[in-house]
């Protein structure tokens, strides 16, 4: 009888523990599921853009990787006058501002560069964290400097 027990003891402080092991750990946050930009997801997020850009995959954005990227058609202002700055998606001029050599490719680290510059200028109290409030704020000064109204 006691080694009944026993056994029974034994097979309830394993069972827990075997069930346990085999659970799967749940996924991971997605970025921005809090609302919250950080740095490292920023920067994960440049290197997911830049290999979809990256199509022979050899490290460098080229000249001829970039003539491939799909055209989009431009935004408008009231239906006819082209809206500034948009249309392209990564768009040749933002791809020609992170060739910072000037050698006609875009480095993996050339295109981090300007990530991370651009989640500085949004990281207003500099946290390391860019919030809706930041993103709002940047968003309306950039509007500002374009000549169009503040977001609402």
């Amino acid at each position: 009888m006691r080694s009944l027990i026993a056994a029974a003891s034994l097979a309830g402080i394993a069972l827990p523990t075997i069930v346990t092991a085999q659970t799967a750990p749940p996924p991971a946050p997605r970025p921005m599921a809090d609302g919250v930009l950080t740095r490292e997801e920023a920067l994960a997020r440049a290197d997911r853009r830049f290999d979809a850009l990256d199509t022979d995959h050899d490290g460098k954005i080229t000249a001829a990787e970039r003539a491939a990227l799909p055209q989009r058609p431009r935004g408008t202002v009231d239906g006819t006058t082209p809206m500034p700055g948009r249309g392209h998606g990564m768009g040749d001029r933002m791809l020609e501002r992170a060739d910072a050599n000037k050698d006609g490719v875009v480095t993996r680290d050339e295109f981090r560069a300007v990530a991370t510059r651009m989640f500085d200028r949004q990281d207003a109290n500099h946290d390391g964290r860019v919030d809706a409030a930041e993103r709002k704020q940047w968003r309306d000064q950039r509007m500002a400097r374009r000549g169009g109204a503040p977001a609402e």
